[in-house]
């Protein structure tokens, strides 16, 4: 499969190609199936960069690109696996189970989009120290957010949550530089607040950590990187639980890398919060 390839360790792109691989993979295969102009908009490159990152793949044109993902798709649709698949949907279980069901594909898929290169190069940025890590979220996401950011505050200093609703967000911005890393999440029903916050943080040279879903927050234009999950759920809400499951990840590899630093960290933690609790006079 074509998808085998893009996320295998034998492609080397430019930075310009892995733009493309991963609007082809934030949806798969139906980005590679419009023209190949608007597959060049959506990864915001050039059409004549698509064609040779079509050509590096071993394709002779974008024409016999698509008509290999046309038989993939052929083929899925019609195996056994997903015939069954499809029978089994069918099945009226209980709404409880559908969800669990859902979820379980829903991060499977987010197992198997899996970039090592793109996931070690986002722990590298929340992992350097050197610089302050701030996290924002949008309406609802802000709890995948302030998560995130509770996590990382205990592993690492310079971490801190902001507020979408604050009057004195825009204020912030004349401290950042290239020594801030900005991780913003913005999923469909994309937030102007949150969009114009990160455009701003990257004119002054902030580093942009994106969470999105796969038809991408306009942010992606100015992100350094972006961490893409599904987004679909049975019930009218969106589903956090796969963005949710990557900034853990994220979390338990920064833990690994250093795993005596977190240690000391920690401890240093538990020591103030029992010196603090024994100042505390009790309510009465």
């Amino acid at each position: 499969m074509i998808k085998d390839f893009l996320t295998g360790p034998d492609l080397h792109l430019t930075p310009k190609e892995a733009l493309i691989r991963r609007a082809l993979l934030a949806n798969y295969p139906v980005a590679g199936l419009t023209t190949v102009a608007d597959l060049a908009t959506r990864a915001g490159v050039s059409v004549p960069t698509v064609l040779r990152f079509v050509s590096k793949l071993g394709f002779p044109g974008y024409a016999a690109f698509q008509r290999s993902l046309i038989d993939e798709v052929s083929d899925q649709l019609n195996s056994p696996l997903s015939l069954l698949r499809d029978r089994a949907a069918q099945v009226n279980d209980s709404v409880y189970q559908t969800t669990m069901r859902t979820l379980s594909t829903a991060l499977r898929q987010v197992e198997a989009d899996y970039l090592e290169g793109d996931f070690d190069s986002i722990v590298d940025l929340l992992a350097d120290e050197r610089s302050e890590i701030h996290c924002l979220g949008g309406r609802f996401s802000t709890v995948v957010a302030g998560r995130l950011a509770l996590h990382l505050a205990q592993v690492r200093p310079g971490v801190r949550l902001l507020n979408p609703g604050s009057e004195t967000l825009a204020d912030l911005l004349v401290d950042y530089n290239s020594r801030v890393t900005l991780v913003a999440f913005d999923f469909r029903r994309y937030q102007s607040e949150t969009i114009q916050f990160a455009r701003m943080a990257h004119q002054r040279r902030a580093r942009i950590v994106l969470f999105t879903d796969r038809w991408q927050s306009p942010i992606a234009a100015v992100a350094d990187k972006t961490m893409v999950s599904p987004v679909e759920s049975c019930s009218p809400f969106d589903s956090w639980v796969p963005a949710m499951a990557q900034t853990e990840a994220l979390v338990a590899t920064i833990v690994a890398r250093n795993p005596d630093r977190t240690r000391e960290r920690l401890a240093a933690i538990e020591a103030l919060r029992e010196a603090f609790n024994a100042r505390v006079d009790p309510v009465t």
